[in-house]
């Protein structure tokens, strides 16, 4: 049968709401059984422009398939990458629809996007998914435990990418500077644990002004306190944050949802980040420990993920002796000191 491949548009609303209810797509992606119409259509009329979708189309107009491309818009160290997405109708599967809709998506990336990295997650036992991304170049990276909620079980997603770095662009692990002129505080000295408050941005700006700090996460040199009082104010998890004896911020710990679909809904994200002078005083052990123990006993999540780069060897060795597993290694994925480097996914088990 045939069919063309376009650009998804507004007026497909009703075709792609057909489309993602067929159950297929709905247990091996991360779609709910019942959707409607109606958020479809506003899902459409205002679709990210950091989003790329391209529809497999028929002569009637039902859409048979839709593959396309999520840009990560919140991270400018991570715009040479984008999370790869694919669906095909039951009845159009092994028809190659999925191989055509995958082979233009990764066209339009390379030739169009210049594209280093794209990345995507498959339910573990989608083998005919898997082994069509094993075709186009795609190579695993690890296994998300946990990760899609699907019938009342939280299966593991297998995670995949496809790279197209140049020659030299790839780092070597080393990473970013460990300010290694700052004095460090004599060991044992006091401070204190308290949650963060709409008045310690200027404090968070200076925290994030060291290399070590800004260059070991995907934050930007030259932080603003402005900058930091948004985000304080709009920021939808928790942040706890470490003082010295004087009241000055010498570390924070961040949890958020990283994700709105429910299927993830029992995911959450943390971050932490502590001053240079105050490394290995146990500070960033204090913080993070408080951190599990908050969200394991008062929240409802049952997985908190990270990622680290691979030359971080200190964060590394605490997050494993807090129970962190690693899961995989992601190549390239972040842009740190002038090159793409590894990072590393690691996941604690709350529930």
């Amino acid at each position: 049968m045939a069919y063309t491949i376009r650009r998804l548009q507004p007026t497909d609303a009703a075709a792609l709401f057909r489309l993602r209810q067929s159950p297929g797509v709905v247990r091996n992606t991360l779609q709910q059984p019942f959707q409607s119409l109606a958020a479809t259509q506003a899902f459409l009329d205002h679709y990210p422009e950091t989003s790329h979708a391209l529809v497999a189309c028929t002569e009637s107009g039902e859409l048979v398939g839709c593959g396309g491309l999520h840009l990560p818009g919140h991270s400018l160290r991570r715009r040479h990458s984008a999370l790869f997405f694919l669906f095909v109708r039951d009845d159009w599967q092994g028809k190659g629809v999925g191989s055509a809709l995958l082979r233009a998506v990764l066209d339009y990336a390379d030739n169009w996007l210049d594209l280093k990295r794209i990345e995507l997650d498959a339910v573990h036992d989608n083998h005919g998914a898997i082994a069509l991304y094993e075709r186009f170049g795609f190579r695993h990276e690890g296994v998300s435990r946990g990760f899609n909620l699907r019938e009342g079980v939280y299966e593991d997603a297998v995670l995949m990418a496809r790279l197209r770095f140049r020659e030299g662009e790839l780092g070597d692990g080393v990473g970013a500077s460990s300010d290694q002129a700052v004095e460090r505080v004599p060991a044992g000295s006091a401070f204190s644990l308290r949650h963060a408050e709409p008045g310690d941005a200027a404090g968070m700006a200076a925290l994030m002004a060291y290399d070590s700090t800004y260059g070991n996460t995907l934050q930007l040199p030259y932080p603003t306190t402005a900058n930091w009082q948004k985000r304080l104010a709009k920021h939808g998890g928790t942040i706890l944050v470490a003082c010295d004896a004087g009241g000055a911020l010498i570390g924070h710990c961040g949890s958020w949802a990283p994700h709105d679909n429910p299927r993830l809904a029992h995911i959450v994200g943390v971050g932490i980040t502590v001053a240079p002078a105050w490394q290995g005083r146990s500070v960033g052990s204090a913080l993070l420990s408080a951190m599990v123990q908050q969200v394991r006993d008062y929240q409802p999540y049952r997985r908190m993920e990270l990622t680290v780069f691979a030359g971080n060897a200190p964060a590394i060795a605490l997050y494993r002796k807090l129970g962190f597993q690693q899961e995989a290694v992601l190549a390239g994925y972040a842009f740190q000191a002038g090159q793409y480097r590894d990072c590393l996914q690691m996941a604690l088990a709350l529930k």
